[in-house]
């Protein structure tokens, strides 16, 4: 692919903006998280990536990428730096809003509802016009704050994400063809478009609750309640305090090479 447009982009970021972000978001040093230079364009290279720092603050991205995160960048053969922030949005608010009806997200299920689209030289999802699939969603922002969210980046070792496929042309053919749902599937379907649900930038709490978040020792658990939903729908954070809102979180040692992080309870959730 051209990396012609890549290649004129520079980062505005400090590094005080760095060390704010590792600390942030724990980002290990072993993937050697670094400021771009005056002269560094945003090209990738087969040992480091620009990674965009609006995808975790205003779209809730956390490392380590979600089994789900990653089955979407391969069913399409993208790399994770092509995606544009708000494709990063819609596939956290999709995997949230299935956790919220009581089931987990699938590829099929996600192509049911959305379809790629290259957007210059990163992706994006599209909803699908209403004859195939009404929205998941009741409201999703069409822009990203700040605007410049392309010349905020850092570089990353590319091992950081090491399951992300290889970097896509955006010229090639892009298979956007109905899925075929299975009867489990179908019925989550239907429940996801009749009872929408708003994408916005959550609080680490609602990101715990379907598993998104690194930050707690114990998976916060969702219920499909009217009041918990009601609170989803309104942006306010559920009552996560309560004994019987969790589950403790067996951890494993990392099989993907590294080391595995231990993640820390946070009394109070960040607020990038």
């Amino acid at each position: 692919m051209s990396r012609t447009g890549r290649s004129l982009i520079r980062s505005i970021l400090t590094k005080e903006d760095l060390e704010s972000f590792i600390a942030t978001y724990q980002i290990p040093s072993e993937f050697s998280p670094s400021f771009p230079g005056p002269d560094d364009p945003a090209d990738c290279t087969p040992e480091r990536i620009a990674l965009y720092t609006l995808s975790f603050s205003f779209c809730d991205v956390r490392y380590p990428l979600s089994p789900f995160k990653v089955a979407v960048l391969n069913q399409y053969g993208i790399h994770f730096s092509q995606l544009h922030p708000l494709a990063l949005m819609r596939i956290v608010h999709f995997k949230l809003s299935c956790v919220a009806v009581s089931d987990e997200p699938s590829v099929p299920l996600f192509r049911m509802f959305y379809q790629l689209k290259s957007d210059g030289y990163w992706f994006t999802f599209d909803k699908r016009k209403d004859r195939v699939s009404l929205p998941c969603y009741s409201f999703i922002p069409t822009s990203t704050y700040p605007k410049e969210w392309n010349n905020m980046f850092i570089f990353v070792s590319a091992s950081l994400i090491q399951e992300s496929p290889p970097l896509r042309d955006p010229k090639a053919f892009i298979d956007n063809s109905v899925p075929t749902l299975s009867a489990n599937e179908t019925v989550l379907w239907k429940r996801k478009y009749e009872h929408p649900i708003r994408a916005f930038k959550l609080l680490e709490g609602i990101l715990a609750m379907g598993g998104l978040s690194p930050f707690y020792l114990v998976r916060l658990k969702a219920y499909c309640d009217k009041k918990d939903m009601g609170n989803v729908l309104e942006g306010k954070t559920p009552d996560v305090g309560s004994s019987a809102a969790t589950e403790e979180v067996e951890k494993t040692p990392s099989s993907e090479g590294g080391s595995q992080r231990g993640p820390r309870v946070l009394r109070t959730p960040p607020h990038p």
